[in-house]
């Protein structure tokens, strides 16, 4: 009994153990290591609590492969301390997944967790403004960047200052889970008011607004490209599913139309953009430049050569940037140059985790869209709203103000979020473990516990309505 006391009181504060573990997890050394301890700790504390160690979740399956994946990379890597960061960001990483998909399996905790998630992603955007080792490419905003050097400098890994693509990769993540927390504040201004009253509401409308625009703002500064083109694609994707039917089939055949046109026009220029590619004034302009992308082809290609030599164990969690210099020499790139990663999420974690760890990266994003996709199935049923859920105060925060609209739009913000870096990714990598990819486990415990609600609220309809049919044939 004393020791379920024990483990009931570290339960109940398995967050705040976990936060306190976690500096020394961003920034492992070999010393440090015995620290990943702590996570599986929790998860044995929770047993010895008589709770479940692990939330069940559909992502499970993929994250036990995972794991293993991970074990099976210390055995592959040439250098463990070179694999340790990125195995110790896994490790928080998991930590970080269950421990939001616990809490966000009730709604307060999951109004807590998507807050501090969108707060981090401010957090990110403030410290990608004092950190980042700028670059010019777009003439408009060269006056700007040109001002700015980075005061946040000698972080391991990032010793002249972050990269612009690493903080734009990270604040796609929350921006549009910004854009429509934003929209549906002000969209349900009247009802929010009723809820927090007029000055709190005011106050919260106010600085969701400010923090939306100062991370886009900070955003557009990296000057990427490649997340340029994923916003821009996130969001078109994010206006289709929100527009009623109809609206959504003009707009469909709008952009088949555009498309046809775009692709007549490029065939109809083809010396043009032929010109493009070997030099001509447009090539030289660092906007339009296709230098970077024939370098991400090497890389890619030397990838490639890493997996087929490779395949089933990867070749160690890190080890690319070290390893492809020496067997698969870059002629674009020197020898100097630590290019980092392969340049596509998908290409590094085959060559860290090797293809089953593929198989598992791939499994969490097929399953966290499932998640979503359940979920906005669920917000649509025609019984599911607030006169059919008890009222009481776990409900109340999430169901007052119309619960399938709220929750479609928080919906709408993390799939934007999954697909919006997935689509950075495709062309660049955060890869697994790395510092700035604990976002990714929020938003996938974020989803995980949305979608246990859901499932929860349906057995309470389906309750209801069994209930009430029940009573109708008792009284017949």
């Amino acid at each position: 009994m004393v020791i379920q006391r024990i483990a009931s009181f570290l339960d109940r504060w398995h967050w705040a153990l976990l936060l306190a573990a976690t500096p020394f997890l961003l920034f492992p050394t070999v010393e440090r290591s015995p620290i990943m301890l702590v996570v599986p700790a929790l998860w044995i504390v929770a047993w010895l609590a008589g709770r479940e160690p692990l939330p069940p979740t559909p992502l499970n399956a993929a994250l036990l492969l995972m794991f293993f994946m991970v074990l099976v990379s210390l055995w592959a890597t040439y250098d463990v301390t070179v694999s340790l960061p990125k195995i110790s960001g896994i490790v928080l990483g998991l930590g970080i997944f269950y421990a939001f998909a616990r809490e966000g399996r009730a709604p307060r905790g999951w109004w807590m967790g998507f807050l501090l998630f969108l707060g981090i992603g401010f957090g990110i955007a403030a410290l990608g403004l004092l950190g980042t080792q700028w670059i010019t490419k777009i003439a408009l905003l060269t006056p700007i960047v040109s001002r700015l050097s980075p005061r946040i400098i000698g972080l391991p890994g990032a010793e002249e200052g972050f990269h612009p693509n690493y903080v734009a990769g990270a604040l796609l993540w929350v921006i549009p889970g910004f854009l429509t927390f934003s929209w549906l504040l002000l969209s349900r201004a009247k009802a929010v008011r009723g809820l927090f009253g007029c000055a709190k509401a005011s106050v919260l409308i106010v600085l969701t607004i400010g923090a939306t625009l100062w991370t886009i703002a900070i955003f557009i500064l990296t000057q990427s490209r490649g997340g340029y083109i994923a916003l821009a694609l996130t969001l078109s994707a994010l206006l289709l599913i929100a527009l009623p039917p109809r609206w959504r089939w003009y707009s469909l055949a709008i952009l088949a139309l555009l498309a046809i046109t775009l692709g007549v026009l490029l065939a109809s220029h083809l010396e043009a953009v032929r010109a493009w590619e070997t030099g001509s004034d447009l090539a030289s302009d660092p906007a339009l430049s296709l230098v970077t992308f024939e370098s991400r082809l090497e890389i890619w290609s030397r990838a490639i050569y890493g997996i087929q030599d490779f395949p089933f164990t990867g070749m160690g969690m890190n080890a690319f940037r070290k390893v492809a210099p020496v067997l698969y020499p870059l002629f674009l790139i020197g020898p100097d140059t630590d290019i980092g990663h392969a340049h596509n999420e998908f290409l590094q974690a085959t060559l860290d985790l090797g293809i089953p760890g593929l198989v598992a990266f791939i499994a969490l994003y097929i399953g966290s869209f499932w998640m979503l996709a359940d979920v906005w199935r669920a917000a649509r049923h025609p019984l599911l709203n607030t006169e059919h859920l008890p009222l009481n105060t776990d409900h109340c925060l999430l169901f007052t103000v119309h619960w399938p609209l709220v929750t479609r739009s928080l919906t709408l913000g993390l799939f934007g979020g999954l697909l919006a870096h997935l689509l950075w990714g495709l062309t660049d990598a955060m890869a697994l473990g790395a510092r700035p990819a604990f976002m990714f486990w929020i938003l996938l415990g974020l989803i995980s516990g949305l979608h246990q609600q859901a499932q929860d609220n349906r057995l309470v309809v389906d309750g209801n309505i069994s209930t009430t049919e029940a009573g109708n044939g008792l009284d017949k």
